[in-house]
């Protein structure tokens, strides 16, 4: 691949990149016509600078969210983790009564919560976007209920997810709105395709098929 495609390739994932671009673009392209006395130069002009400066309070309140995703990463990076003993992947309860740790998606570390009660493993659209998950375009969103109310979710699949010793390839995950809390959510789409798993003692034991 050469340097001209490897920047395409990079701007393609990056379209608050391009808007500001655009923007520049639309803004010198005004400034010019504008110079000749046309009213489309002032219009274009504007409309450049508009693109610019929504580009960048988008790219801060990105940049906010990542912000979040990284001290909820780091905070459970301290905590709880999961170990293998024997043939199951055990998780100790959390301080805050959760069962929490940290996964690999798509070779990316992750935090996640793992809850019975979710029908869905659930992730953020923020996180989505950094774990490669896109929304499948031919699957309708559907309606979910959580703990925040019921929202509209999206779902793309994950390639491979990694928690321990349990390894699931092609998972359907939900893909739902951005909130103040990114962490993402185990559900029972996974937990029930395992062989077995339990709570005993203050700890999650996991087992997959043999």
């Amino acid at each position: 691949m050469n340097g001209g495609e490897s920047l395409m390739s990079y701007l393609a994932g990056q379209p608050l990149v391009l808007l500001a671009i655009a923007g520049l673009a639309l803004a010198g392209i005004g400034w010019r016509l504008e110079g000749g006395g046309s009213r489309l130069g002032d219009h274009l002009r504007t409309a450049g600078y508009a693109a610019m400066g929504l580009a960048g309070i988008l790219i801060v309140l990105d940049a906010a969210r990542q912000s979040r995703y990284a001290a909820a990463e780091l905070n459970l990076a301290g905590g709880a983790q999961a170990r293998v003993e024997g043939s199951e992947t055990v998780i100790p309860i959390g301080p805050d009564g959760h069962f929490q740790a940290v996964a690999t998606i798509n070779g990316h570390q992750v935090p996640v919560l793992i809850d019975t009660g979710a029908t869905y493993t659930t992730f953020e659209e923020a996180t989505a976007r950094k774990l490669g998950i896109a929304a499948d375009p031919t699957r309708l969103p559907s309606e979910l209920s959580t703990a925040n109310g019921v929202i509209k979710a999206r779902f793309g699949t994950a390639r491979e997810l990694r928690l321990g010793a349990i390894v699931a390839t092609d998972l359907v995950v939900a893909i739902t709105p951005d909130t103040e809390d990114p962490i993402g959510v185990i559900g029972m789409n996974l937990l029930s395709a395992l062989h077995s798993w339990r709570v005993e003692g203050g700890k999650l034991y996991l087992k997959a098929d043999d």
